[in-house]
């Protein structure tokens, strides 16, 4: 860097996509400005219900076009049915996103990995209080008395 070469710094923190997008430009450049922008506004075009099963792999061109394109969608194996369904969907989102059609045709592939997340905590088993079993005794029906003090003993943590 020179000395007439300022170097611009910021009070205020940067998204992670502003860090990334530079670094992306070189490598989509060859895609095109849509293929940068596919990758990074993946959530915002087709949606986060959607976004969460699937993500832009490889977008290819005919031969000196920049429209008309294929992008090849890496999905989970269980989605990929209903995403074969929402191809046409896709297409009119992507079209509408960018204002012309820059994608055409929609080809799945079964390569992607969904990231672990972390399963909520399930919540405690109802518990009864030890002497619940106690509360049946005055039930006519011994069938009905049994029943109940057995689901007592069972919620209460009594074999």
């Amino acid at each position: 860097m020179t000395m007439s070469e300022k170097r611009t710094y910021s009070l205020f923190p940067k998204t992670l996509d502003q860090c990334i997008e530079p670094l992306t430009r070189p490598i989509f450049k060859t895609q095109g400005l849509a293929g940068s922008r596919i990758v990074s506004d993946w959530a915002s075009i087709v949606g986060p219900g959607l976004a969460a099963h699937t993500m832009p792999e490889k977008i290819s061109f005919p031969k000196g076009q920049k429209t008309g394109g294929t992008l090849v969608i890496s999905t989970e194996n269980g989605f990929a049915t209903e995403l074969q369904h929402m191809s046409p969907q896709i297409l009119e989102r992507l079209a509408s996103y960018f204002g012309y059609t820059a994608i055409s045709r929609i080809t799945i592939s079964h390569t992607w990995v969904a990231t672990p997340e972390t399963e909520p905590p399930r919540p405690p088993l109802p518990t009864l209080p030890k002497d619940s079993a106690r509360l049946a005794d005055s039930i006519g029906d011994d069938a009905l008395r049994e029943a109940l003090q057995s689901l007592a003993r069972t919620l209460s943590g009594q074999p």
